[in-house]
């Protein structure tokens, strides 16, 4: 529940574990086969002479710079700040308000959002078949959404936990005055794991 795509946030690690795989490969390839490190070494040789080539044909105006280096430049700085926007985008998304109304025309009714959280984690600490809970607040398109994270012990029914979770839901919104989105998750021992839940109220 934050602004970046779950996928893209996977598929970038996927591709840096992958990249990160491939070089330490080919340094331990390096290190143990003759054959492969002489190959290599007539590889890069032949690269360099490429390259030096490509930069002694593509001189910058009257100097013996080549312009090959300020669009890598311009390319080092794009990536450069993509990774900080994706940087900065992770963990977005929580919300420190959970009801914002304009109730009236001379002022607002604002509700934090930890004032529901520390309600529903007293309710909820009171079961002992909770190993730990965690409430959360999030933005999503707009509207505040809880959500609601329980640990269970072993042997502990979900059914039994979303009734629980369910009633401390219902208690806050007949606290509230209305109905705030939630979202479950459940986890803990093996009949909870095996049933693991995600639900909206």
């Amino acid at each position: 529940m934050n602004n970046t795509n779950r996928a893209l946030n996977r598929s970038v690690i996927l591709l840096t574990g992958l990249v990160l795989l491939a070089a330490a490969t080919l340094l331990g390839l390096l290190a143990i086969q003759v054959t492969l490190r002489d190959a290599w070494t007539s590889v890069t040789e032949r690269v360099g002479g490429t390259v030096a080539g490509w930069l002694e044909t593509t001189p910058l105006g009257g100097t013996q710079k080549s312009w090959i280096w300020i669009v890598l430049l311009a390319l080092l700085l794009a990536i450069v700040v993509l990774l900080l926007s994706f940087i900065l985008r992770q963990g977005r998304g929580h919300s420190g308000h959970l009801i914002s109304e304009h109730t009236t025309d001379w002022g607002t009714t604002q509700v934090d959002s930890a004032v529901a959280e520390q309600a529903l984690h007293n309710a909820l600490s009171e079961h002992p078949e909770f190993l730990s809970t965690r409430v959360s607040t999030y933005r999503v398109a707009s509207d505040a959404v809880l959500k609601v994270s329980v640990t269970c012990r072993r042997g502990t029914s979900p059914t039994d936990v979303v009734r629980v979770v369910e009633q401390a839901l219902h208690a806050l919104d007949e606290l509230l005055g209305l109905r705030i989105p939630a979202v479950l998750q459940i986890s803990g021992g093996f009949r909870v794991r095996t049933s693991r839940t995600t639900r909206t109220t």
